[in-house]
């Protein structure tokens, strides 16, 4: 088994390495369960239902001259504009990014819901800081679509 220790981790945007980030979560793809229980059944029933994106939230230290990573992450957010070119690196040339690709969406989509890229909003910006220690700046994002191996 292959393991990554997390110091190999970065985030970046397109080129640019999103400065200070020390903490990375990718919460994964989650699928609804919808219940197809019916009067007189004893146990209850299921069936898969659509596939939710998940959340992408990362930290590190606050760094507002970061102005091709953390500031472009912030006027997002403030501005509510899609990210498309983010990418999780895990070591030096493997990573995850946002498909834009239709490989990963089902056959069963319509031509235009096959031409769907995926992307993520930054759905909140953090700055914390205290007295005695370095100030922190934390970003959370929701996935439209999928993150993708590469």
């Amino acid at each position: 088994m292959s393991k990554k220790p997390g110091a190999k981790f970065k985030v970046t945007l397109g080129a640019s390495t999103v400065v200070g980030m020390g903490s990375v979560q990718l919460n994964g793809i989650a699928i609804e369960q919808l219940e197809t229980t019916a009067f007189g059944d004893e146990w209850k029933q299921f069936i898969m239902g659509m596939k939710d994106g998940g959340e992408l939230n990362f930290s590190g230290f606050f760094d507002p001259d970061d102005s091709t990573g953390q500031e472009v992450l912030r006027v997002a957010n403030l501005n509510a504009t899609d990210i498309t070119n983010l990418r999780v690196y895990y070591d030096q040339t493997s990573y995850y990014e946002l498909c834009q690709t239709t490989g990963y969406f089902s056959p069963t989509l319509t031509s235009n819901q096959k031409t769907q890229k995926s992307y993520l909003n930054i759905t909140s910006w953090d700055v914390n800081a205290d007295k005695s220690s370095v100030s922190t700046s934390s970003f959370k994002a929701k996935i439209s679509g999928c993150f993708v191996r590469v």
